[in-house]
Order: C-alpha cells, then structure tokens, then sequence
C-alpha cells in the first residue's frame, strides 16, 4: 500500500503545507515537527468548520481553508505567521488568550466584537471563538487550538431588526398607536406593544395576556357583538379584521373608544396563522361626534323655538299694539332683541357680566318689563358662566311666552337670585317663578329643552329643579359660587 504524504488533503492549505521545505518557519520541515503538532494541525485541516492552530508562546498560524475565509485579504500572508503580526489590531486580546490558555485555561466567547483591517479598511467584525490547549506526551502545553465562527452578518441582522423595532415603538409612541400580534395557530397567543398596554392601561406584566382577558376589558354593552365578529373574522376566509368598540380602562376605570384594525395571515389551505394589527383610542372623535349630534339637535331646537318666539311675539305685539305703525316698531325692536340674543348663544363666548345685565337681556325678548320682576344682589360672573346662564333663561323665557305666563297678557314673571353660605361653603341661587298664565301641566317626558337647561350650567354638584304648580312653573338653580367663575357678590 502506498504511503500517503502528510498532510492528507486535497484543500489549498494541506497542499501548500506539503510544498514546504523548511525554510517557511522556524520550525523547520513540516516532517520534523513535533508529533503532537501534527496530529493537530491534520485535524484543522480535514475539519470543514473555520479552525486556526496558534502554535507555541509567539503563536505561530496555522489554520485550514474555511479560516482563510475569515483572513481576507491577510491570506496567505498570515499563514505560519506569528498571530500577533498577522493580526496587529488585536494583539491584546490574543496575548491575553495565550496566557490563559497556556496557564490551562479553555476560554469560549460568543459574539466578541473586533475591528479588523482583514480587507484594507476598518471593518466591525463579530466572532463565536472557542480555545483548547494541545498537549504533547507529557502533558504540557505545546499550543492552542480556536474554532472560530463569523456571526457578523446574524448580529449585525439582529441589530437592524432592533433598531428598526425601537423606531416602530418610537412612531408607535408619537402615534399613540399600540401594536399587538396573536398568533392563531393553537388558540390565541397574545403579545402586546407597551403602547398598546398604555391605551388600554395595563401594566407591563399583561404584554402576553389571554383572549379572555381582552373580552372581559370589553365594555359589557359591546362585549358579545366584538367577541363574536372577531372570532367570525378568525374563523372565516377574512384577511382584514376591523372593529370599534368601547373597554372600561382598569387602571382608572376609564370608558374608552378602541378602533381596531388588523391583518389576519393564512396558509395555502386558508387556515390562520397569525393576526397583526393595531389599535387607537378614538374617544376623542367619538366624543366629538356624540356633541356634534348634540349640537345639531340643539340647532333644530333652536330654530324651532325662534320660529314659536316670532310667531308668539308677532301675535302679542299685534293685539296690544294702537296702530300698525307702533306694531311695526314694537315688533322691529324685539325681533332685534332676539337676533342678539341668538348672536351670544351660537357665539359661544361672552365677556363678563352681572346676573342683572343677563335678566334685562332677556326681557328684551318679551318687549314688555312690566311683565317682570326682578331682584338680586350684585353678582358679576365670568363668561362661561354669563353664557350658561343666558342660556338657561333664554330657554325658559321661550317656554313661558309659547305656554307659561308669557303667553297671555295677564301673566308675570318673578325672577331673584342671591348668595348665601350653606355649611361653610357659598352658595349661588337663582329663582324663576311664574304666575297668571295658564295652567301647566308636568311633561310626560323630558325634552330636549329640559336635558339643555341641565347640562348647561358649567359646574359640579349644580342642581336643578322645576316644580309645576298650580299658578306656573317654579325653577330653581343652585350653583357652588366658585363655578361663576371670577365672580363677585355686593350689597
């Protein structure tokens, strides 16, 4: 049988070893070298993963074709070469490993990175390297043996993807938007973005909750219409999953407007996979939109009562008026008094003013003073208040010339207000009473009128009250005095 050359190997690195003649290194022809090296060093050679063999106390380099990868452009000239010359820029570090590794060490390190010149310019480079020690026959240690992996393109991968999920967290944060991904395959596994549990007010702990956690948060008048339509969207052929419904927040108890939007993947067969969506908190809009339909509700009313205020005023100016010229100038003038007391209400704003200015205001509308009686202290108040307050006796005023006391000739309106202190605490009051007009009757359901006087008056713990007695309509609104807003009460 014929005599194989050392080394065995048909890669570059065991030819170039074969072609040697001694005068590569100190150590002589590759025959002579120590027993130990060489079995080592055949390892490296047959081994298709990256391995260097650094040889004695200087490190001499011996390393197989997948290492030569590694080199660049420092192959071959690094091949036999001391490590601390073919790798000048981590010197250190090197030294560092010999001495352990000669000091009967076995170092291993995972994503160590380096900034090599392999190619000519600096360049970030991370390594898996593990180290043993090679011992000859006496158990001493002739050198070191590195499995060295390139992990620069996995981690610098991994990097992008952090850095890229930072800048999604980031817009997410801007956005107030809160992604969530669910993984459908087994069930619904749940994971949570920090601003999704920040609009739901959850604490970081919940980023992995349950489906059933996400119903109960549910808003018990949405809760079984959401659920069902989004197992529906799972369960069916849906890839765009969209719902907004309301959650009771609990960290503060909060009712909130969620709108959800979200992707379902699937597989060639049509069975899910995973749900990636987002969520926003669309209270804002909704509440908007719940007052615009406020306000056009409260438009109609209006125009509504404009329309009985002119036809009213037009029918009282006509009878009691002389001639036709005073009519015209009675009504004119009252018309006017009206138009500027609608300027105020769909101005929404007003300086400050007395409760008195407010009261002369209105009876503007009615033409006649005569037909009231008005009393209070000095009470100055600020202008949301002085617009809630003319809102409130505008609507009242309405009422009494279309079926109160205003709406015959006879019939009087007595209007007080006063502050007093009530346990400790001051205390506004306003009264509106009427009498002579024709009987009144309880509504047999609040209108509209009646739900705009309440919420009127800008102010907690503000009541109010109607009493429909026999002479007319009694109300009475009572307001802690701070809710006026910079007001003031005189004698």
């Amino acid at each position: 049988m014929e005599k194989r050359t050392w080394p065995i190997g048909q890669g570059e690195m065991a030819g170039r070893l074969r072609s040697w003649t001694g005068g590569e290194t100190e150590l002589g022809p590759p025959a002579a070298w120590p027993a130990n090296l060489r079995s080592a060093l055949q390892l490296v050679l047959l081994s298709p993963a990256a391995m260097t063999l650094l040889w004695g106390r200087q490190g001499l380099m011996f390393y197989n074709d997948a290492y030569a990868v590694i080199a660049g452009a420092r192959h071959p000239g690094s091949f036999g070469a001391s490590v601390f010359e073919a790798w000048p820029e981590v010197a250190d570090f090197n030294r560092e490993v010999l001495d352990s590794v000669f000091a009967g060490a076995s170092p291993s390190y995972r994503d160590v990175p380096f900034v090599f010149y392999r190619n000519g310019a600096a360049e970030d480079v991370w390594l898996n390297v593990d180290y043993s020690p090679v011992l000859d026959d006496a158990g001493e240690v002739g050198g070191v043996l590195a499995i060295v992996t390139e992990t620069t393109e996995r981690v610098q991968t991994e990097q992008t993807l952090r850095r890229r999920e930072a800048e999604l967290a980031q817009v997410q944060k801007i956005g107030r938007v809160g992604g969530l991904e669910v993984d459908l395959r087994s069930g619904f596994r749940n994971r949570r973005s920090p601003e999704y549990l920040q609009i739901h007010g959850l604490p970081p702990e919940a980023a992995q909750e349950t489906h059933e956690d996400w119903v109960r948060r549910i808003h018990p008048e949405d809760r079984m219409t959401v659920d069902a339509h989004f197992r529906e969207a799972v369960q069916g052929t849906a890839t765009i999953y969209e719902a907004e419904y309301r959650i009771i927040r609990p960290s503060d108890g909060q009712v909130r407007w969620i709108a959800a939007t979200a992707q379902i993947e699937r597989d060639e067969g049509g069975e899910p996979l995973r749900l990636i969506g987002a969520h926003l908190d669309v209270t804002a809009r909704k509440e908007a939109e719940a007052e615009q339909r406020l306000l056009m509700q409260e438009l109609a009313h209006r125009v509504k009562n404009t329309m009985a205020m002119i036809q009213a005023l037009a029918s009282q100016t006509l009878r009691n008026a002389g001639t036709l010229e005073a009519a015209r100038e009675i009504f004119n003038a009252r018309l006017a008094a009206l138009a500027r007391a609608h300027d105020l209400l769909v101005g929404g704003r007003r300086a400050d003013a007395s409760v008195h200015d407010i009261a002369k205001s209105i009876i503007a509308l009615q033409g006649d003073p005569a037909r009231f009686s008005i009393k209070g202290d000095n009470i100055v108040l600020g202008p949301k208040a002085a617009l809630a307050l003319t809102l409130i006796l505008h609507e009242l005023t309405t009422n009494a010339v279309k079926y109160g006391a205003l709406s015959n000739t006879t019939g009087i309106v007595s209007l007080s207000w006063s502050v007093a202190e009530i346990e400790g605490v001051r205390q506004f009051r306003l009264r509106w009473c009427e009498s002579g007009g024709p009987p009144v009757m309880p509504p047999s359901r609040k209108g509209f009128g009646s739900r705009l006087i309440e919420r009127s008056f800008p102010a907690a713990r503000t009541g109010t009250a109607s009493a429909y007695l026999p002479d007319g309509l009694v109300f009475t609104l009572d307001a802690p005095f701070d809710a006026l807003g910079d007001g003031e009460a005189g004698a």
